[in-house]
This record gives structure tokens, sequence and C-alpha cells, in this order.
């Protein structure tokens, strides 16, 4: 536990520290004094258009194809593997459900129908509230789904499995995604719209209870994916080896963190999508430093399943937040530089190849916090 805590305190002092000491050399006073409010809202700038980067670094074919083609080529060896095990699926016989959709799970279907009738819905004597039930009861109904179909498919799941680690993971999601809300403030990415009329405490508040189901959502999703045939973890054995905590692959990581966290600081334009794999990478490589056991150390042997099962989670998740966001009275819309384009709800299309590295962060935090709640 104290190596934990050595770990994550060493965690937090890189990711907050590095860019900001990099901002403060770069005498960019802007970014400085939006760097340093807390807590890091980012609101501020929603209706300033020459203030965004969508704006300020428009539409580019070069940086749209490049990242396009950085995304395809890193993805279509699963891809491949995942469609031939779909094919020989199909020639198999279907097996039938053996267990029967658990009671709670149809609690949660109707929490999460209400929840979504009263987020998009027009109801005047909501409209204080509303802001507030946007998120969180959407989120709540669909994690109980998702463990529930686990159950009905394998009998267990992250929740009926380790329930007491599991409502860890909610906490814990909270201070993980205040993380990317501190980095966000140096890319602005994407702002917040319906939140202006709160304190800063109010704020805080409601943006914690909301993070907080990331993790949750994105391991129950992960535990779901493994009840299919086609994400068993035979299907991605033989692959390249990767030794996580070797000292070559320890070295490229706090040179990939590096880059990004300096970068994001001096020049947030070109190094954005490195707001995603600097924490991946910083976390690897202090695990590996501390000779910490890691969700990754499966690759080393060729098996890279919990590499593509979390990815696809974290996409299956984005698909719901996204979708959900786009007719919530409190909501979150993008600017991101070069690729802003081809939107899907408010997304950009190239914006959810963020989702494929973020659920590789998902599952490193979840294992960290309990190695029983990731299937390796």
């Amino acid at each position: 536990m104290i190596r934990k805590a050595c770990h994550y305190a060493v965690l937090a002092a890189i990711l907050l520290g590095v860019p900001a000491i990099c901002a403060h050399l770069s005498g960019d006073s802007e970014i400085w004094e939006g760097v340093k409010s807390f807590p890091p809202r980012t609101e501020d700038w929603g209706f300033h258009s020459e203030k965004l980067w969508s704006n300020r670094c428009p539409f580019s074919w070069p940086w749209f194809l490049g990242l396009a083609l950085f995304t395809i080529s890193t993805m279509r060896p699963f891809v491949v593997r995942w469609a031939k095990a779909m094919a020989r699926r199909r020639r198999e016989r279907p097996k039938a459900a053996a267990r029967r959709f658990p009671w709670w799970g149809w609690a949660g279907v109707a929490e999460l129908a209400a929840a979504w009738v009263l987020a998009w819905g027009k109801f005047d004597c909501l409209s204080p509230v509303q802001p507030l039930i946007s998120y969180m009861p959407l989120w709540i109904g669909y994690i109980v789904i998702v463990n529930a179909l686990c159950v009905m498919r394998s009998g267990t799941s992250p929740l009926t499995r380790r329930p007491g680690a599991y409502l860890l993971t909610f906490p814990a999601s909270a201070l993980f995604w205040w993380f990317f809300e501190y980095l966000n403030r140096y890319v602005w990415n994407w702002y917040y719209l319906g939140v202006s009329h709160m304190s800063a405490a109010e704020y805080m508040f409601f943006a914690t209870i909301c993070f907080s189901s990331v993790l949750p959502a994105v391991s129950a999703t992960a535990a779901f994916l493994h009840t299919f045939d086609s994400f068993a973890d035979e299907n991605y054995a033989g692959m390249a080896k990767l030794d996580v905590r070797g000292w070559r692959t320890t070295a490229f990581l706090f040179a990939v963190a590096a880059t990004g966290l300096a970068g994001i600081a001096f020049a947030p334009q070109w190094t954005f999508p490195l707001l995603w794999l600097s924490p991946l990478a910083v976390f690897l490589g202090l695990q590996a430093l501390f000779k910490e056991e890691s969700a990754f150390d499966v690759i080393k042997t060729g098996n890279w399943s919990l590499v593509f099962r979390y990815s696809v989670a974290a996409l299956v998740c984005g698909l719901a937040w996204e979708t959900w966001n786009f007719y919530a009275a409190a909501k979150w819309v993008y600017s991101v530089p070069y690729v802003q384009a081809f939107q899907i709800w408010e997304m950009p299309l190239l914006g959810f190849a963020g989702y494929l590295p973020f659920g590789l962060e998902c599952a490193a935090v979840t294992a960290w916090i309990c190695p029983d709640l990731v299937e390796k």
C-alpha cells in the first residue's frame, strides 16, 4: 500500500507539475493564468471563437489522413483477428443462454429509460436541476445493465465478483478524470456548455460525481466483451511480444511522456494527440521503476487480448457518452486542431480514435486498484 501511495504521489507530481512548469517557462501568460485556476473549468472560452483551436488551426487533410492512417494501421491486426474469430463463430452452432437476465438488470433498464427521458426532455419544472440529471443517472443505469449482461452470459461480473473493489473504482474514477480535465486546460480540445452559472464549489461537486462513472463503465464493458468468443484470449495470442517493464520500453515511455507533457504547454496545436498517451506512458514507466505488476505484463507472451478488449470497451462507452451528451442540458463540445470535421454528434470523426488509448489507461488504473477486476 505504501508503494502504491508513493507511485500515485509521483504520478500526480509529474502529470501536474511538468506541464505547469513548462507553461510558466513558455511565458504565455494566458495559458498560465488558465492553468492556475481551480477547479480546472474549461467553459470560459466557449463562445470566443478566436481562441478556439479549430478556428486557429482549421481542418487539414494531411493531418487528418496521417492520423487516420496511423490509427488504421495500429488497429488493423486486431480487427483482422476479430473478423476471423467472428467468421469461425458463425460456422458453429450458437450456444443458448444458460441464465436469465437478473431482476436488478431490469431495474437498471427502467432507470436508464427514465433518466434518458429526463436528460433529453424539455421540462420547465426541471430546468433548474436538469443539468444535474443529464449525465450520472444515465451511466448508473448503463453500469447496472452491463454488469447484469455479464452475469447472464458468464455467471459473474465485476460488480458481483468483487463488489467492494468495484465500488472503489467510482471515487478513483473521479480523481482519474480530473487529471484529464487539468491537462485539457493546455490544449482546450473540449469545453463545457450549460455550467457557467455554477459556482466553483458547485462545479467541483457536480463534475466529480459525473467523472466517477468512467472506470466502472469501461471495466464492466470490457468484462462483457470478454464473454464473447470473438474476444477470447486465444484469438489474440501469438502476436508481437513486448516487455512493458524492459528498460528500452521504459525509456521509450518516458520519452513519450516528456514530449507530450512538455509539448502541450509549448506547442499544444502540434502535440494534442499525446494528451491521451502521456498519462499512460508515465503510469507504465513508474510501474516498471517501482517493480509493480502491470495490467499489460501479459503482452510479454504475445497475447494482446486485453489491449484490444479495453480499447473497444472505451470506444463503445465513447459512443454512448457522445450520444447522451448531444441533447443534454449541460454538455461538452469539441475544438480540435486540424481534424475538426465529419462530426458524429459533437465529436469529430477522428476524435473517436482517442478513446482507444484511453481504454488502456482505464485498464492500467483499474488493475492497479484491484487486479481481479481486469480479466487477463
